[in-house]
């Protein structure tokens, strides 16, 4: 399907966008923060006050800029993290299942009471199907449910939806790519359909659809699901982007490029002093530790016992 193609397109261009807008920042703010820690007599006089001192709106930019870069960071490694760990957990599920030739073509079977038919493999994907569904298709469904789950392999849109991911993850500020990654899982389905109905005809695919529809399928897979029996009777599909979320995601990444380059210019030969920054504010921050711990113990005892 064109439309799959082009929206993961799109999807990697902002992707890359949003990344070298990161490099930009991270360039930018990382070189002039410091994280010498302050002297003694700076730290007494510091934890002295209530509120920091007043921090140039300057070091004020470097520091958001800084902090996004990093969480960014940090939210791309925490996704990559969860999607491998849920695609080691599929595949020690399945590292018992037997390889078999259904429909012409290579599959790995494996014991489950549930109808299952799912691809699954990073960099080696690869298609499995239950022992439930191995008996309960007929010859034309599993020659439809195997052309389906062929084509993700072909396609390798495991990996394809852990990279649109990934990005949709860190890139939090991107808001299209969150809406650009879901439609683009729907959007490989029905390429995947498409694929099916050219083996075994739409008949086939349909009624494969209902059977394996209604179960559950392992976290990090690509399986049959059954909403797009629509697509089967003739209905049309768009890519549901609205140009606003576009645009919105185009000045969020151009603006905070924009931002970072502004500061690097601005701040040449300016050193932002980070744990002084910090330190500054610890009065303040036990203040809110204080009152927090207040209010937990306040409703533990205000809340209704359930004796008797």
């Amino acid at each position: 399907m064109a439309s799959a193609r082009r929206l993961y397109r799109l999807n990697l261009v902002l992707g890359a966008l949003g990344v070298l807008t990161m490099i930009v920042v991270l360039g930018s703010a990382l070189p002039k923060l410091s994280l010498a820690p302050p002297s003694l007599e700076d730290l007494l006089a510091a934890c002295g006050r209530f509120l920091p001192t007043a921090i140039s709106p300057l070091a004020g930019a470097l520091l958001i800029l800084a902090a996004l870069g990093v969480l960014v960071l940090a939210r791309g490694l925490r996704s990559v993290l969860v999607h491998a760990l849920a695609h080691t957990r599929v595949h020690s599920r399945l590292r018992f299942a037997v390889e078999m030739r259904l429909a012409g073509s290579s599959a790995g079977v494996f014991q489950s009471p549930r109808p299952q038919a799912f691809c699954a493999g990073l960099l080696r994907p690869r298609v499995f199907l239950s022992a439930a569904a191995r008996n309960g298709l007929s010859a034309a469904e599993l020659r439809a449910v195997m052309a389906h789950e062929g084509h993700h392999v072909c396609r390798r849109d495991p990996l394809r939806l852990l990279a649109a991911r990934v990005l949709a993850d860190a890139l939090f500020f991107v808001p299209a790519l969150r809406h650009l990654e879901r439609r683009y899982a729907e959007l490989a389905e029905l390429a995947a359909d498409e694929a099916a109905v050219r083996v075994a005809g739409p008949a086939a695919l349909a009624s494969a659809l209902i059977k394996l529809g209604t179960s559950d399928h392992p976290e990090g897979t690509v399986a049959i699901a059954p909403e797009r029996v629509d697509h089967l009777c003739g209905a049309s599909t768009r890519w549901r982007l609205e140009p606003r979320i576009l645009v919105l995601s185009l000045l969020a990444i151009g603006g905070t490029a924009g931002m970072a380059i502004v500061a690097d210019v601005a701040a040449a030969g300016l050193r932002v002093e980070v744990l002084a920054v910090v330190v500054q504010s610890c009065m303040a921050l036990m203040l809110v530790v204080v009152l927090a711990g207040m209010g937990a113990l306040w409703r533990r005892r205000v809340e209704p016992s359930c004796d008797g």
